[in-house]
């Protein structure tokens, strides 16, 4: 099989608020910005996209993606069944509560999503908004999230940001 060789690799940027940047320029078109970030993967701890049967570094300040908005699922007694998370590139999923990490100032949640498992954070509005189920332990100096009765601990993270 013969392999092409790239004419150019592009310098993609990730700010510290999930926003594009492809050499130096924002991207604001709502379709590009969407095509990026679902060609998103990693490998060896680093990111990077597939476009058009090329691949190109994605370099990140925080996390690759985020989210948007959350839509808690209730019971009829007010407790969680399920929390679904709207991306910011408009994919919906379901949260995995196993996978939630709690930065160490406590300003910035995480978890991982898509099928590849890709470190999210939480936006100022869905953090504040699944925060209301969040409790706390004050003598273990911990947070939960009980999802259909069962606790689900939020980590503390630890090392760097992409080693989790």
């Amino acid at each position: 099989m013969t392999q092409t060789r790239q004419a150019h690799i592009y310098d993609y940027f990730i700010d510290e608020h999930g926003g594009w940047l492809c050499e130096g320029n924002p991207v604001t078109d709502p379709q590009l910005f969407r095509v990026l970030s679902r060609s998103l993967f990693q490998s060896e701890g680093r990111y990077f996209i597939r476009c058009e049967g090329e691949v190109h570094p994605v370099r990140v300040a925080d996390a690759p993606l985020w989210i948007r908005y959350v839509f808690p699922r209730l019971d009829q007694d007010g407790g969680l069944t399920e929390v679904e998370l709207e991306l910011q590139d408009g994919r919906r999923e379901t949260l995995d509560p196993t996978t939630l990490v709690l930065s160490p100032d406590t300003t910035a949640l995480y978890c991982l999503t898509t099928p590849r498992r890709l470190r999210t954070r939480f936006g100022k509005v869905a953090y504040y908004e699944l925060a209301r189920y969040i409790e706390e332990d004050e003598a273990a100096q911990a947070f939960h999230l009980a999802v259909k009765g069962r606790r689900f601990d939020i980590r503390p993270q630890s090392g760097s940001p992409e080693g989790e």
